[in-house]
């Protein structure tokens, strides 16, 4: 078969540039470079394979760069339920799961005990994939003893609790480890603060297995990560990616058995950093590019969050069906779900991706040469550095140079009587950022 590229003519970076310029008209080419101040990152909108450092392997192959599939680019779609009453909340999941919900994130609201027969009935644990972020440990050995080996993840604060008690916890299949770096999204970091806290907490929660006598293998497989995402598209896609290749360079120096084991899942949600409960349709289209991002980078699980999660007036019969909508249109009308790394090739992305990995590298390097991610100073200086990041992006709203359609231009003309509710803290009780709060 002739080589179709062959065909056509290369064109050098020199001549590359010399089109842009003419297109230009005269403008500097310097005004095609993109600075994002709180990231501290110059990105050019334009690139030619010569300004390709390094080739990432393909899809489903180490350091996972491009994804852990080969064969497509699936994600679950993840609707979370705060657990009130069982009966009241099971009815919930069973019109969540017949409106196109494939993952059930089960949230505790206190400590008291869950009746998880009520709470499930009917519920086909085994064709779903299910969360539940407990309140205690209690609850997760009622939890991990109810769905027996069948498949699921734990979100719990206290992941050194549930090291000291691993041995309670036989199901093989259960991820019982959570590295939650959403949270340093949510108080305002970077995204290589947040990648660097997330190396780093997930370094300790693989080293303390490993103190226990439980081998890398086991112990990688143990663990899972939430990110978040933010409202700058290529940024988000590339820090997903950055991820994968850096956790695997972590996991990779203990030398594990299985090269899977470099493998690790993401749960990418969304925060609400630029939520608007003032101009709240707006959310929609913030939340559709959000999870575009995060989906075309390759995570395995996907929660939208309802935008009025933290409101005084929720309307979640509403925001959970349009949340579930979003992940249903970017599978059934765009087919995202189809093609393996469908943003592969382009050398923008990769530039983007390798600068954020340097980052996010040097932050997790820095943390664990000084002490480690428990140590106080070492969390001392960290809350400094993403409170000024935080402080950063307030004034960027305040004088518009960061503009957000509902918050600080083009005001909605109707008067929406919601306000927000309490969030939960930011990473380590740092407080959360809402940019429409600080208008």
């Amino acid at each position: 078969m002739t080589d179709l590229f062959s065909s056509f003519q290369a064109s050098s970076k020199e001549e590359w540039i010399a089109i842009l310029q003419k297109e230009l008209k005269g403008e500097s080419i310097d005004t095609l470079n993109k600075i994002n101040r709180v990231e501290e990152i110059t990105f050019p909108s334009y690139f030619h394979r010569e300004d390709q450092k390094s080739q990432f392997s393909d899809p489903g192959l180490a350091p996972y760069t491009r994804g852990i599939n080969s064969k497509n680019n699936d994600w679950t779609i993840a609707t979370a339920f705060r657990v009130l009453d069982e009966k009241e909340t099971n009815k919930q999941l069973i019109s969540a799961l017949m409106a196109g919900t494939d993952h059930l994130i089960l949230e505790a609201v206190n400590s008291n005990s869950i009746d998880f027969g009520a709470l499930l009935n009917e519920v086909g644990l085994s064709f779903i994939h299910t969360t539940f972020r407990a309140k205690s440990s209690e609850q997760i050995t009622d939890f991990l003893t109810f769905v027996k080996d069948v498949a699921v993840l734990i979100e719990f604060d206290n992941n050194k609790e549930l090291v000291n008690q691993s041995s309670k916890f036989t199901n093989p299949n259960a991820k019982i480890y959570h590295v939650d770096a959403a949270k340093v999204q949510q108080a305002g970091g970077t995204t290589w603060q947040e990648l660097g806290i997330a190396l780093a907490e997930g370094h300790d929660l693989l080293v303390q297995q490993m103190d226990q006598g439980v081998d890398v293998d086991t112990a990688a497989a143990r663990i899972h990560f939430t990110l978040g995402i933010g409202s700058k598209y290529f940024f988000e896609l590339s820090k997903i990616r950055a991820f994968r290749s850096t956790w695997a360079q972590i996991v990779s120096a203990y030398s594990p058995k299985h090269t899977c084991s470099l493998a690790t899942t993401i749960t990418a949600k969304t925060s609400f950093l630029n939520i608007s409960l003032k101009d709240p349709y707006t959310n929609l289209l913030r939340q559709t590019t959000e999870a575009m991002s995060a989906v075309l980078s390759g995570i395995q699980h996907l929660n939208i969050q309802p935008y009025d999660w933290y409101s005084s007036k929720p309307n979640f019969e509403f925001t959970q069906r349009m949340a579930t909508n979003i992940s249903l249109l970017l599978k059934e009308e765009s087919y995202l779900q189809i093609v393996a790394d469908p943003a592969g090739g382009s050398y923008a992305l990769d530039a983007l991706t390798e600068t954020i990995a340097e980052r996010a590298w040097s932050t997790f390097q820095w943390i664990e040469r000084t002490g480690g991610i428990t140590n106080k100073d070492v969390i001392q200086q960290l809350e400094v550095e993403i409170a000024e990041k935080a402080a950063m992006r307030i004034q960027e709203i305040q004088t518009k140079t960061e503009k957000r359609i509902g918050m600080n231009i083009f005001p909605n003309p109707e008067t929406v009587d919601n306000q927000w509710a309490e969030l939960p803290k930011g990473w380590n009780n740092l407080k959360p950022l809402i940019l429409e709060q600080v208008v």
